[in-house]
């Protein structure tokens, strides 16, 4: 076993406490070639729908987000076949419109995988797993010469109170990216006593001319106080947010599915997504339809780290794959339904009200290990470039849960840290020419799709 210094760990808890954050290093997921041009197809559409659907209604736009692209396929054949084998956008733009966190943690990741003997330079990267600070630091720069600013900005990572932050060592490392550059960087907590003036947060006395918050707005009042909290959100138009206060309101999945379908009405190109129901078009009968291919997921407006999502399986519709996927598959959030239960639950969707979608359950791909199964969740951040006015992507993590009939707790849908999951390294984008995908494994979905097929039999999941 290769030891992994001290240097390249990756680590959580508040300041002081930090613990060794486990990681699937030795099961990377790599999501290569056209496996990836589809996938970042999906990803630039759905960009392009938020930055419309943002122009539309005068909002800002956010220069840093996150989009959740899984390989997913649908049941069909009563649970024999899975179909439509494709990268799906779980959650998009205007979901992670609050503060999304690039994977600072990628280059520790993709040294790790080096240690390995795994080859990650076999790959050509969008963006190196090494270079992610580099970019980010060099996003603030364009934006504030774009905005008419005069040499470096002064910067402010502003966030949570210490004890209340579990990725105290991340954030550490994003402000020592920013020293190391060159830049005058400031932490902003509560145990700073920052303060509002001229338009502009301060800290330590010195005006802060951008920010990136790792915070989102509906907990800032809660631990900058209300006074302060509202002052720092509606008082400071002249320190540049580089995922700016207002966006936040587009993390509803119901405005999001707005803005795609907008988009999808004015281009006459489709985002690939599950099969969405909003508002009117929620009956018992839509449900039941939708359902035939597995089963659906209610997804509530705030439903961050899986906390409102809710997965109901069709047994007779998915048969045994999910058992084949997955192995154990007995999620917090998840019930798996006969078709009498399932009738049940689809009664109040006849009188139903809240905000809330409900969308086509599809079923997430899973890489085999030693024992068992991991399902994994690839977060794809991008960056906005001011100067090109295109998206840069920057990735190198996955979120991944461990299931198998061992595992007592396995969640195989909700890849959420909330939820119990853990992460491994993300190598995204084409392998090199010359180069080889030996050791390199992909799992059901996306084994099938590289070879470009558009359906499996149960029996091929091994």
């Amino acid at each position: 076993m290769v030891k992994i210094p001290e240097e390249l760990q990756l680590l959580s808890g508040d300041r002081g406490n930090e613990s060794i954050m486990h990681a699937y290093v030795d099961s990377p997921t790599w999501l290569l070639d056209e496996g990836w041009e589809k996938a970042i197809e999906v990803g630039m559409n759905s960009l392009d729908a938020y930055l419309q659907y943002c122009e539309h209604l005068g909002l800002p736009h956010s220069y840093l987000l996150g989009l959740d692209i899984l390989v997913t396929g649908a049941a069909a054949d009563n649970g024999e076949r899975i179909t439509d084998i494709r990268p799906t956008i779980l959650e998009g733009p205007c979901c992670n419109s609050y503060p999304a966190c690039p994977n600072i943690w990628s280059s520790r990741l993709f040294q790790q995988l080096k240690l390995l003997g795994m080859k990650p330079d076999r790959v050509e990267y969008p963006t190196h797993p090494e270079k992610i600070l580099e970019r980010i630091v060099q996003t603030f720069r364009d934006v504030f010469e774009a905005r008419g600013g005069q040499g470096d900005p002064r910067v402010g990572v502003f966030t949570r109170p210490y004890p209340e932050s579990e990725e105290e060592a991340a954030h550490s490392i994003a402000l020592q990216g920013f020293k190391d550059a060159g830049l005058e960087v400031y932490r902003v907590t509560p145990d700073e006593n920052p303060v509002v003036k001229g338009g502009k947060l301060h800290v330590h006395g010195v005006p802060l001319d951008m920010c990136y918050r790792r915070i989102e707005r509906i907990h800032v009042p809660i631990f900058y106080g209300e006074r302060l909290g509202r002052k720092i959100i509606e008082e400071t138009p002249e320190t540049i947010f580089i995922n700016p206060w207002p966006i936040d309101d587009l993390r509803s999945k119901t405005k999001e599915e707005a803005a795609f379908r907008m988009w999808e009405k004015k281009t006459g190109k489709t985002i690939s997504r599950p099969v969405t129901l909003l508002g009117d078009e929620i009956s018992a009968g839509s449900v039941r339809e939708m359902a035939q291919s597995g089963g659906y997921v209610l997804k509530k407006w705030n439903s961050t780290g899986g906390k409102g999502v809710f997965i109901h399986m069709k047994k007779s519709a998915v048969g045994s794959i999910p058992d084949k996927l997955y192995q154990r598959y007995d999620g917090r959030h998840m019930v798996v339904l006969s078709d009498d239960a399932f009738e049940e639950e689809l009664k109040p969707f006849d009188h139903f009200t809240e905000d809330a979608s409900i969308q086509q359950m599809r079923l997430i791909d899973a890489r085999p290990l030693p024992e068992g199964r991991l399902v994994y969740d690839t977060r794809i951040n991008v960056l906005y470039n001011e100067k090109r006015k295109v998206w840069d992507v920057i990735s190198g993590i996955s979120r991944v849960v461990k299931c198998g009939k061992t595992v007592e707790t396995g969640n195989s849908i909700l890849t959420n840290v909330s939820s119990g999951a853990e992460i491994a390294p993300l190598i995204v984008g084409k392998t090199k020419p010359g180069a080889d995908h030996e050791g390199m494994s992909f799992g059901p979905l996306l084994g099938a799709m590289l070879e470009k097929k558009t359906e499996i039999a149960t029996d091929d999941i091994e």
